[in-house]
């Protein structure tokens, strides 16, 4: 059976408003939702925006230190031309000698000594000391500092000694300079002719 069911206008009122409220109720849990959503969502860009970040700052730092290091092995190239040419100590210190004596013959002077002394290990290179001695004013002494400073050779003067030829006329001296030149370590220089 059927039977009609009679709404009155109070009750009606009551489910329009009991309409109303749940409406409102779901509106407003949705509204919490949209917000929240909105707020993790944006907090999820900026995080993510911040990560993209250092990931863009690393690979440009790393482009920066590739371009550092090229420019380093480019400027060390260069630095290695001034490496005496000889592979082995002795040669290292015969090629030192010659350019010596080459220097000094061009401002007239004349070397009484030389002598090749012990390889110094520098890390990777090997500095080959050679010793000279000469006697000359304190002027020539002057020129050939300068002579071995704009020498193509890296060389570097790491000991002078200096003594008064005649007390009575100090006009001259007799200097020994220890002149010292670098060359690739031995199995450095093997690596560099195989390519590794």
């Amino acid at each position: 059976m059927n039977i009609p069911l009679k709404i009155g206008q109070r009750e009606k009122k009551f489910l329009i408003a009991g309409g109303i409220i749940v409406f409102l109720i779901f509106a407003y849990q949705f509204g919490v939702w949209y917000k929240n959503f909105r707020v993790s969502s944006k907090e999820y860009i900026e995080s993510r925006q911040i990560t993209l970040q250092k990931q863009l700052n690393k690979i440009l730092q790393k482009a920066k230190i590739k371009d550092n290091r090229e420019a380093a092995d480019a400027e060390l190239k260069e630095l290695e031309k001034g490496l005496v040419s000889g592979d082995t100590p002795p040669v290292a210190a015969a090629e030192i000698q010659r350019n010596l004596k080459v220097m000094a013959m061009s401002l007239g002077i004349d070397i009484k000594s030389e002598k090749a002394l012990n390889p110094v290990d520098s890390g990777l290179y090997l500095s080959i000391p050679v010793e000279i001695g000469f006697t000359g004013p304190t002027a020539k002494l002057k020129d050939m500092l300068y002579k071995i400073k704009t020498s193509p050779l890296l060389l570097t003067v790491p000991k002078i000694k200096s003594r008064v030829v005649n007390v009575n006329n100090p006009a001259d001296i007799y200097t020994t300079l220890t002149v010292g030149g670098l060359i690739k370590k031995p199995q450095q220089a093997e690596g560099d002719k195989k390519g590794i």
